[in-house]
């Protein structure tokens, strides 16, 4: 039926649906001229929305017409980077790709069904993830985004020339330069989504603390998340422990248990 074809076409083109908060357009619009950006916010807030949605972009050039970001006129090559590879399966993956090891979820995600070339490759040690997937380019050529996690240490950051890398949740400060080494040959972009959680870090710091031209950053709080009613609000700030507070509701990083600003 044309109702079952409507609904078939939204599950498998889940990119067309998307449109951004402020917030996330913000923080895409920061890629065409910073290097590196930071989208800090709380928990559940769009933020690891934004890095998939910017991820398929670059994979696909699918760019929306209004695109202000980092544009690639040709397919390009990426890591897709979290803290281990049990979580970049349950998020990153299952954002990009739909839900792990349900072959019937297999292109609901952000990555249009029909762009995936041939089956992702599967990783080693965590069933149903993903170690590299191909994906059609607007162009004609082949996009390749490969999964990454922090846990698998600086040495398997080596050796790629990349184009692009998504990190979701804050990395080790000696993967974090690793990871920025692949990027200068290709003058590529880094673009991070996390909740900063482990206070004034050296990560944190590089976008709380330094100025510097080519790096961005965008803080997302409760009140930018348009999906929780106001009334909601109050309720989820009220549930967060006192010290966690700032980095959870407002998306600024905290030392033990005061502010740091």
């Amino acid at each position: 039926s044309t109702l079952e074809a409507l609904r078939d076409h939204q599950k498998y083109n889940r990119l067309k649906f998307f449109v951004p908060y402020p917030k996330q357009q913000e923080f895409f619009d920061l890629g065409s001229s910073k290097d590196e950006r930071l989208l800090s916010a709380g928990n559940q807030y769009g933020k690891t929305e934004a890095g998939a949605a910017e991820c398929t972009y670059h994979l696909t050039g699918l760019y929306p017409a209004d695109w202000l970001g980092k544009k690639f006129d040709r397919p390009t090559k990426g890591w897709i980077c979290g803290e281990t590879g049990l979580v970049v399966r349950d998020v990153q993956q299952k954002k990009l790709c739909g839900e792990p090891g349900v072959t019937d979820e297999f292109g609901t995600g952000y990555i249009p069904k029909e762009l995936f070339v041939d089956k992702p490759s599967l990783a080693r040690g965590v069933t149903d993830a993903f170690d590299t997937i191909q994906v059609r380019h607007v162009s004609g050529g082949i996009s390749i985004g490969r999964f990454k996690s922090y846990e698998q240490g600086r040495a398997k950051m080596q050796g790629d020339t990349l184009d692009w890398i998504w990190d979701d949740e804050e990395p080790p400060d000696d993967i974090y330069n690793e990871q920025l080494v692949r990027l200068r040959a290709r003058h590529g972009i880094m673009f991070i989504t996390y909740t900063p959680l482990k206070g004034m870090s050296t990560v944190s710091a590089r976008f709380f603390m330094e100025s510097h031209p080519l790096r961005g950053l965008v803080r997302m709080g409760i009140e930018d998340a348009l999906h929780i009613p106001a009334e909601e609000r109050a309720r989820i700030i009220d549930q967060v422990a006192p010290h966690e507070r700032d980095a959870r509701i407002s998306g600024l990083p905290f030392l033990g248990s005061g502010r740091i600003f």
